[in-house]
């Protein structure tokens, strides 16, 4: 990979894991020591999550330096890098979102051919989350073979980021402890620069939308004004979704009381009757005054 002055050439790299703007948004990328490191601005609102930045957009930009990391730093293949599962730890942080810049740094932990695993640190004046995500490799080949159906000659690329509006929900149905919500189909534009010519629900939208998903059952269950903080994420992707697919967001909450003060999540993705993909969470709950 090039560097100029010390720094990547993000172009080059983007196009080498077949992602590039809107939604890769490093604004530069360099390396410190076995580390490659970014910075970026968070675009997405929080809607009912408190902190400096949703955990579904840090979730994003970590998996995306992760594979940026193999392949500025470990001669990873040319390819589609999929985030198969991810493990998301929020650091105790008291700051609000004032949309300053963010700072990454990704290790990989193990990498051959067809996979990657790393760990992602992200920080601003303090620690902000870390990132444990582990990937499928996919040839440019064998990407464009298994996933042609998905295939799109709706290429133009927006004015803005669409990554700075939330999916609109649709259909909600709300039943004591648990919530089911639709979402999508999404346009090309609404994954612009994920996995080009190929529209996709990328799995970090996939994220975020069961967090706004989080805070609609939240909010009927405990009133309008509450908030919630994501303290830790697991989730597991099963299958990659093309954007004109309508996904059913199906949630149910219950108390930990091994956790004190904080409540689980369980979060299933379907499309139909499969499950795309789910998350467990731990969140940390703000009652309105």
């Amino acid at each position: 990979m090039k560097k100029q002055d010390h720094f990547f050439d993000i172009n080059e790299i983007s196009q080498h894991i077949k992602v590039q703007k809107p939604y890769f948004a490093f604004q530069q990328l360099w390396q410190d020591e076995r580390s490659l490191v970014g910075s970026f601005a968070s675009e997405q609102p929080l809607v009912d999550e408190t902190g400096p930045i949703t955990a579904g957009e840090i979730g994003r930009h970590l998996a995306i330096l992760g594979s940026c990391t193999a392949a500025a730093l470990h001669n990873g293949p040319e390819g589609y890098y999929l985030a198969m599962k991810a493990h998301f730890i929020r650091k105790h942080n008291k700051q609000d979102s004032d949309n300053e810049v963010f700072y990454a740094s990704a290790q990989v932990l193990n990498i051959d051919k067809r996979t990657l695993k790393v760990s992602v640190q992200a920080w601003n004046k303090e620690p902000v989350a870390e990132l444990i995500c582990e990937y499928s490799i996919l040839s440019p080949a064998l990407f464009q073979r298994k996933f042609q159906h998905y295939a799109s000659d709706n290429l133009s690329v927006p004015a803005s980021s669409p990554y700075q509006h939330p999916v609109p929900l649709h259909n909600l149905t709300f039943e004591k402890e648990r919530l089911d919500v639709f979402a999508g189909p999404l346009s090309p534009q609404q994954c612009a620069g994920h996995f080009y010519g190929y529209p996709c629900w990328p799995v970090a939208i996939i994220a975020q939308t069961a967090f706004q998903v989080t805070g609609e059952l939240l909010r009927k269950k405990y009133g309008i004004g509450t908030r919630f903080c994501v303290q830790d994420s697991q989730l597991s992707a099963e299958k990659l979704m093309g954007a004109d697919s309508i996904l059913r967001f199906s949630i149910e909450i219950m108390s930990t009381p091994e956790k004190s003060g904080l409540i689980k999540s369980v979060v299933y993705i379907y499309h139909g009757d499969e499950i795309v993909a789910h998350l467990t969470n731990l969140l940390e709950l703000i009652l309105a005054e």
